[in-house]
């Protein structure tokens, strides 16, 4: 008796293991990990993107915890993300269901078949929303400190956007989702009685050791699935219904997704298409996930072509793209420096760079030219005998480098009484660091033109706001698909990208730039109204510095030749005498600053019109701190400046603190040591560049007799590494970049600059 109720409870377990086991979700899940990596691949990709371990750098998770639209982040935002989230959702299902469904042959016997798979199939998604409503909560209320009650309204937002394209779709494919009943006509009586008037239980158990009844090899093990969210139903045995029939119903329903993916990819296509309408401009997250919906459906429709030669015909047309991209120059998009014309194509190459750099006459009359700027900034602080010089510096470092740069320049405007720009001379610098002082600049020149008061908090709301966002939209949408929208600048015609938004959303952001030229500057600049500025892009070809001013500063490009004679190889390049013939001052000041700060991948390299091509972009590439540029041209006028003033004051404006630390390189894993060769150089990129700037400043001492100053204002490791250096600040990320000015390393470089210039 033991025995038999032994038996009985193992064989009663058995069952209620197999039938978790061949649950129809579960199975599903499997089903993914064996055969669907390509779509496993995109939902990975969403988990690494919402949990910060993918792009976080970038700012890519905030796109997605922390959406923009018309400027702000609001409910509309979040129900525009969920709705998108939805149709991402919704293409997982349509192409798992056009991959899967054949492997199971119950669906075909259950009213509204898609519909009742897409809930089998629901397993991974519903991971995914809540840890994104989980990871939405914990950014809102800590990094971007919103309250509770607000945030539940967001989560709200999102869950309706997702409910509402969930319905949508619910009442598409009722209508048109069929089964096998409705395609032959036949009930369902009829093939029960056809059955043996039951579908037996038998069916779906094992009855035999190793063996059960309904054996397919073509038919993936189900014995029980979801009818709804509240009920658990056995699947039916399909034994009795003719395969024709079956076929003929999965044929039908991949139909008709095959008509809902064709409007998701057309609602795609429009939403890049009328990107110039701000309406369309929906947060960078979704068109995300709408990228991936797209990606989605035309891996469905390939597999619904070409079934398992579908990943090889991928391969082989991305192969095939390359080579006629190389051989034909197909599919080249280039993006081009606003203003400057393109006809006229100069020479590049050594003998031309000879010629420009040893122009004797050139360099004599840019010696000329900056020596009455020096007289005119001289006459501009003829109150005090002798004055400080001051040269800016300042960093790359996204958007957090232009708040610090914004907010440093401030604080030491506000504490030496305006002193600062009015004894600066010369800036220089790189990404985001020069975003920040051109911005500064602009409104100090502006303020002083109409004699008013800055308001410092007001620009420092300007230069923080989000420029991530319209990039972000640019890429998931027209960048990658389309180009064939232009605009017109004066004479000329460019194609709108992600480089053209990026600058539109600048002005936007910052309320001036428009329409302004490096013509605009060259006159101001002259008669020392503002300090004069030079970007200087580097140069993708060969890795020179093109050093970009509306000023002739020919003589930081000329080197002697004595000792190399005609094999010089020059680091700097003069933009005006290059590009002499191609309207060079008529360069939109936009496009100087996106050169100065075209991070790879994020805003696309800068086309320039020489024979061959080159293509620049971010100056931190060779000189983040933008120091060399500040150290040659004192270098050339140092005679000058002692004569005339009373020592340099050199400010470095750092998003990141000098690193002194080492790290032992005979510890970490086996797959870190074997990168080490790699990672060596990108770790230490920036303190090669120290090494170099040390070097610099200390042969400027032995060669200049006056007094030299250096001070720093760097973010502290601890805080700058928790800002993403991104186009996109949390209000935590500010507020930790208000308060590192106040620590103690920056408030006694404050103290120094406000001893130098007020005493």
């Amino acid at each position: 008796m033991a025995e038999y109720q032994s038996i009985t409870s193992r064989k009663i377990n058995n069952r209620i293991f197999s039938r978790i086991l061949y649950f129809f979700p579960i199975q599903l899940v499997f089903l993914h990990i064996k055969r669907n990596h390509i779509l496993l691949l995109f939902w990975l990709l969403l988990f690494l993107y919402i949990t910060g371990n993918l792009g976080v750098g970038f700012g890519i998770d905030t796109l997605f915890l922390a959406p923009i639209y018309m400027g702000e982040i609001s409910y509309f935002s979040y129900m525009i993300m969920g709705f998108s989230l939805g149709g991402f959702i919704m293409a997982f299902h349509i192409y798992s269901y056009i991959l899967f469904s054949r492997d199971f042959k119950f669906l075909a016997t259950l009213s509204r078949p898609f519909l009742k798979f897409c809930l089998n199939n629901m397993l991974i998604p519903v991971l995914f929303i809540g840890l994104f409503i989980y990871q939405i909560f914990n950014f809102l209320s800590i990094e971007e400190l919103i309250p509770t009650l607000k945030i539940l309204g967001y989560l709200i937002s999102l869950m309706l956007g997702l409910f509402v394209f969930y319905m949508l779709s619910i009442l598409y494919f009722i209508q048109f989702n069929k089964n096998v009943f409705v395609i032959s006509g036949k009930t369902e009586t009829y093939y029960d009685d056809l059955g043996n008037n039951k579908v037996k239980e038998s069916n779906f158990i094992k009855t035999k050791k190793n063996s059960r009844v309904n054996v397919d090899k073509n038919t993936w093990r189900v014995d029980t699935y979801m009818s709804s969210l509240y009920s658990i139903n056995l699947a039916r045995n399909t034994d009795h219904y003719e395969k024709e029939l079956i076929q003929k119903v999965f044929t039908q329903n991949h139909i008709n997704a095959s008509i809902f993916e064709l409007v998701l990819i057309v609602s795609f296509l429009l939403i890049g298409l009328l990107r110039d309408i701000s309406w369309f401009n929906i947060p960078a997250g979704a068109s995300i996930f709408l990228l991936f919906t797209l990606l989605i459906m035309l891996f469905s429709v390939f597999y619904s072509w070409f079934k398992g030669w579908t990943l090889t015909l991928l391969i082989l047309c991305a192969v095939g793209f390359n080579y006629l991209s190389n051989k034909w120059d197909l599919f080249q998009f280039r993006n081009y420096a606003y203003g400057i014309n393109y006809e006229y194509k100069p020479r590049y190459n050594h003998e031309s760079l000879y010629n420009i750099q040893n122009n004797g006459t050139s360099i004599h009359n840019a010696l000329k030219e900056n020596i009455e700027i020096l007289n005119n900034w001289s006459h501009k602080n003829k109150t005090i005998t002798k004055p400080k010089m001051v040269f800016i510096n300042t960093s790359g470092g996204g958007l957090r480098s232009a708040l610090w740069t914004v907010h440093v320049l401030s604080y030491l405007d506000s504490i030496t009484n305006n002193q600062l720009f009015q004894k600066t001379h010369l800036i220089t610098g790189a990404s985001g660091g020069m975003i920040g002082a051109s911005f500064y600049r602009e409104e100090y020149f502006n303020n002083n033109m109409d004699s008013v008061i800055p308001n410092y908090t007001h620009m420092k709301q300007k230069v923080s706001k989000d420029l991530l966002n319209p990039l972000a939209f640019s890429i998931a949408t027209t960048d990658m698909i389309y180009r064939f929208k232009s605009f017109n600048d004066g004479n000329y015609s460019y194609t709108k990208d992600r480089g053209w938004f990026f600058e539109k959303k600048l002005v936007d952001n910052l309320g001036c730039f428009k329409d302004k030229r490096l013509f605009d500057y060259k006159t101001p600049e002259y008669q020392s109204h503002i300090p004069m500025m030079i970007f200087s892009p580097s140069i993708v070809n060969d890795g020179r510095r093109l050093l970009i001013s509306p000023q002739n500063i020919t003589f930081l490009c000329h080197l002697d030749t004595t000792i190399f004679g005609n094999n010089i190889a020059y680091e700097n390049l003069e933009y005006k005498s290059l590009f002499k013939n191609n309207n060079p001052l008529n360069l939109r000041v936009t496009s100087a600053i996106r050169m100065n700060a075209t991070f790879p991948y994020i805003l696309p390299m800068v086309l320039l019109p020489t024979e061959p091509k080159i293509e620049v972009m971010d100056a931190g590439l060779r000189d983040n701190l933008g120091l060399s540029t500040s150290v040659s041209y004192i270098e050339n006028f140092k005679h000058w400046i002692n004569k005339h003033t009373s020592g340099i004051v050199i400010i470095q404006i750092r998003d990141k603190e000098r690193k002194t630390t080492m790290k032992d390189k005979q510890s970490g894993s086996l797959l870190s040591k074997l990168f080490t060769p790699l990672t060596n150089v990108y770790k230490n990129f920036l303190k090669i560049q120290d090494y170099k700037h040390d070097e610099i400043l200390n042969n400027l001492k032995k060669s200049y007799n006056g007094d030299i100053h250096y001070i720093e204002f760097a973010l502290k490791e601890g805080s700058s590494d928790e800002i993403s250096m991104s186009w996109h600040l949390t209000s935590k990320d500010k507020k930790q970049i208000y308060e590192q000015l106040y620590t103690e390393e920056n408030q006694k470089s404050v103290e120094k600059v406000s001893n130098l210039l007020l005493h």
